[in-house]
């Protein structure tokens, strides 16, 4: 291996762990914050938890992700894909700063496709228009199966309160797990395949996993899990049941889909359950406005410095 080959590595190895690592801190929140809000496990147990679950999905399911990255960047060299992950980190950097919502993934997709086609070696259009269409149908259906849960959930009528009470809480623990799980799986796994998925991006991104899980989740953690917190049992299951079930899916597939899409759109659709609440509209679309923003602008990004 040359000098330069060894130093691109290097690099490498670096921007996936600052990748994983952002994303680890700004979504663990999103996975374990109804089992930390409602008190069913402690802070430190939950951090455990969904750090856990991350590496778990990555080092099962990620490795899912490489066909993806090869199809939307194919032959791709080790400069591109540095290229990648460092503009990637800018854009959901600048974006938080900003506190405007930018997914990391969707950024990724769109910078991966915008380098492909100034390389001349455009992404497989079949398989683009099938990423498009999951992250269309991805809301609404979130939208809708977590409106049609939370109301079956609160139909029923438990014969013993407190047993019902203990059942909520067992699942929104295995739930925040397998949401951490797919997220793993797919985000994660996107990212490590970007910086070429070996032995030493894994590593790298599992270590990168608990330093983000750990020190960069407090604020995201602690205002998210007092917002679960206050949707209830019934509503936190909803939401983790359909995003866990919808990224799943896109995984197994192995179509990158942001867990944030299927969060979001699911907390929209159990606020909307309830018939006599006030849901106001207007923080979704500006986050929709991210979903829409981020590949877009990635991609004319990806196409200027291809």
């Amino acid at each position: 291996m040359t000098y330069n080959m060894l130093w691109l590595s290097i690099v490498l190895l670096v921007l996936v762990f600052v990748a994983v690592m952002l994303v680890a801190g700004n979504n663990l929140s999103a996975c374990v914050g109804p089992a930390i809000g409602s008190r069913t496990i402690s802070k430190r147990t939950g951090l455990l938890l969904g750090a856990a679950g991350f590496s778990a999905g990555l080092l099962v399911q990620g490795n899912g992700m490489i066909g993806s990255v090869n199809v939307l960047l194919p032959n791709a060299m080790n400069e591109l894909r540095a290229a990648a992950l460092l503009v990637a980190i800018l854009i959901f950097v600048t974006a938080y700063v900003a506190r405007v919502p930018m997914s990391l993934s969707m950024s990724l997709v769109g910078l991966l496709a915008g380098l492909s086609l100034a390389q001349h070696q455009p992404a497989s259009a079949m398989y683009a228009g099938e990423v498009a269409l999951i992250w269309v149908a991805a809301p609404i259906i979130a939208v809708a199966l977590a409106f049609t849960v939370s109301r079956l959930l609160s139909k029923s009528t438990p014969k013993n309160l407190w047993h019902r009470i203990q059942a909520y809480k067992l699942l929104v623990v295995a739930l925040s797990f397998s949401s951490a799980y797919v997220l793993g799986a797919n985000t994660l796994g996107l990212v490590v395949a970007t910086g070429g998925f070996s032995w030493e991006t894994v590593l790298a991104a599992v270590a990168a996993v608990f330093v983000g899980s750990f020190f960069l989740s407090s604020g995201p953690l602690r205002r998210l899990s007092q917002e679960f917190y206050l949707m209830g049992y019934t509503n936190a299951t909803a939401t983790l049941v359909t995003s866990t079930i919808l990224v799943e899916a896109a995984t197994f597939f192995n179509l990158p889909l942001s867990n944030t899409q299927t969060t979001a759109s699911a907390v929209l659709g159990t606020g909307i359950s309830y018939r006599t609440k006030f849901v106001s509209l207007k923080p979704f679309l500006t986050i929709v406005a991210g979903w829409v923003a981020a590949p877009l602008l990635s991609f004319a990004i990806g196409l200027l410095i291809g």
